[in-house]
Parts: C-alpha cells; sequence; structure tokens
C-alpha cells in the first residue's frame, strides 16, 4: 500500500545509514572474495576450502540487512492495489493501519520463530569452516527486531 512520504525519525535514520553501510562493505567483500575465487579456480587450478560458506553466509546477511532498509524506506514490493480500489479516506487509513499492524505481528512472529531455529541450529557446525550452523538462521532475529525498532520509532514520531 503506498501511502504519503512518513517523517523518519532519528533513530529510523541512524539504524537505515548503518545498515546502508553493513550492506555495502558486506557486498564489497562479498564481490572481493567471488572474485578472488575466481582467480584461484581458473588461474591456479586451487579453490579455496571456505569458497562456499563465507559468500553464502554474507548473501543471506545482505539480503536480510538491505530488508532493513526497505522496510525503513517502505520501498519493499507493494503492490499499490488498496491505492487503486479505495478512495482516499477512512478505509484507506483503516487499510494502512491494517498493513501497518500486521508488519509488526510478522516482525514479531519472525524475531521468535527465527531466535527459535538460530537456537536449534547453533550446536550444529558448518561443513568446512566448522562455525555454528546458527550464525545463518541468526540474520532473521537480528534483522526483525532491528527492523521493529526502527518502525516503531517511526510509529511514535507521528
Amino acid at each position: 500500500m503506498q501511502e504519503a512520504p512518513i517523517p523518519r525519525s532519528r533513530i529510523s535514520n541512524a539504524i537505515d545509514n548503518v545498515a546502508g553501510a553493513l550492506g555495502s562493505l558486506a557486498i564489497a567483500t562479498f564481490t572481493v572474495i567471488i572474485v578472488y575465487v575466481v582467480i584461484c579456480r581458473y588461474a591456479f587450478s586451487f579453490t579455496p576450502r571456505w569458497s562456499e560458506e563465507i559468500p553464502r553466509l554474507l548473501l543471506v546477511w545482505v539480503t536480510f540487512i538491505g530488508a532493513i532498509s526497505a522496510f525503513i524506506r517502505q520501498t519493499h514490493l507493494c503492490a499499490g492495489l488498496t491505492d487503486l480500489l479505495v478512495s482516499p479516506g477512512r478505509l484507506r487509513t483503516f487499510l494502512a493501519l491494517l498493513a501497518r499492524l500486521a508488519t509488526f505481528l510478522f516482525l514479531i512472529v519472525i524475531v521468535w520463530s527465527g531466535w527459535k531455529i538460530t537456537v536449534l541450529t547453533w550446536s550444529h557446525q558448518t561443513t568446512v569452516l566448522s562455525w555454528p550452523a546458527g550464525l545463518v538462521y541468526l540474520a532473521l532475529p537480528v534483522t526483525a527486531a532491528i527492523t521493529f525498532v526502527a518502525l516503531l520509532a517511526v510509529e511514535l514520531r507521528k
């Protein structure tokens, strides 16, 4: 549902800036690793043993860090059908409120279920580096909790 731009809070702006910086750093690191692996594989006939685990971990984290900014900026997937079907007024305002409440509920579910799966998989180890497998799943509760805080700060600003 496309809404008029909402004034963001300092907290949500700070979270968005940190998420952007961390995401950029992770993408740059991911790119360097992939280039290094390709050069090793084709120029030296050698593949680093960690060439799948670290990029996979970075890719998962970058995706969910990017979701933080998408939620804050309201640029995530939005069909915009409500704006086409419902004229401005109380019903559209009510539907926007309902969508925000559903978003908060969704984030709470993601934090809770993400934490459960992280705890469940933390004792498992990755194949090559023997890191906790839960590091991949930890992206769910961490980024959902950060998004919740940022969106709550926006709502309190209204």
